[in-house]
């Protein structure tokens, strides 16, 4: 298969990480402040998780309820 990748500051968002892994991207390139945080979130979810986060976020109308569903 093909490689999904995402870079810039989206990929630094804990929630928007999970949804895009759920989505099936498999690279994100962010700043090295912001991997060791991210990297200890993706090590304690699960892949399956990650897809009800996103399938959840799909379900939503508006950004903005994207956002209020990831505070």
């Amino acid at each position: 298969g093909k490689f999904t990748g995402m870079c810039g500051e989206l990929a630094s968002d804990p929630v928007a990480t999970m949804i895009l892994l759920g989505l099936g991207l498999d690279e994100f390139s962010m700043t090295a402040s912001s991997i060791p945080l991210i990297k200890n979130i993706l090590r304690s979810v699960s892949k399956a998780e990650c897809e009800e986060v996103a399938n959840k976020a799909l379900t939503m109308d508006t950004a903005e309820e994207i956002t209020e569903y990831a505070k």
